[in-house]
């Protein structure tokens, strides 16, 4: 405690713990990719004209869980949306993207909810890196 590195919420009924995450300041850098040709086909439609970034802003989910009786009825995309809600509105970290390091049993339910592989280069790997672009929510 005291790091100031990530904040975790907790979703309680009857002072039960049902539910919790935490998120962390992120980003999304050129250095993520095989290649800069995978950083500019990810970033292509939302560069600035003139103006390369070599990094975006984002959000990671360090850690996000549900309590057994309450798994697999909907809750954790409840949550992932909550999250989503929480850098639309009142954006307050100015991120573009939520991040996660997901875990190899976790990948179908973070494509399900929008999220997309950042490369194949982590395919083998016990996590892999992911992303879901907030810019999709605008339109």
């Amino acid at each position: 405690m005291g790091k100031l590195l990530s904040v975790t919420y907790l979703f309680e009924y009857n002072r039960e713990t049902i539910a919790f995450f935490s998120v962390s300041n992120d980003k999304i850098s050129i250095t993520d990719f095989e290649s800069k040709r995978g950083f500019k086909k990810l970033f292509a439609d939302i560069m600035p004209t003139g103006k390369k970034y070599k990094s975006y802003p984002a959000v990671k989910i360090g850690r996000l869980g549900v309590h057994g009786p309450f798994q697999n009825c909907g809750f954790g995309g409840q949550l992932l949306d909550y999250i989503k809600g929480m850098f639309m509105t009142n954006n307050r970290t100015g991120c573009q993207y939520i991040t996660v390091d997901a875990y190899n049993q976790s990948l179908k339910f973070y494509e399900k909810n929008g999220f997309k592989f950042f490369t194949e280069e982590d395919k083998n790997s016990d996590t892999r890196q992911m992303y879901f672009s907030l810019v999709d929510l605008i339109s």
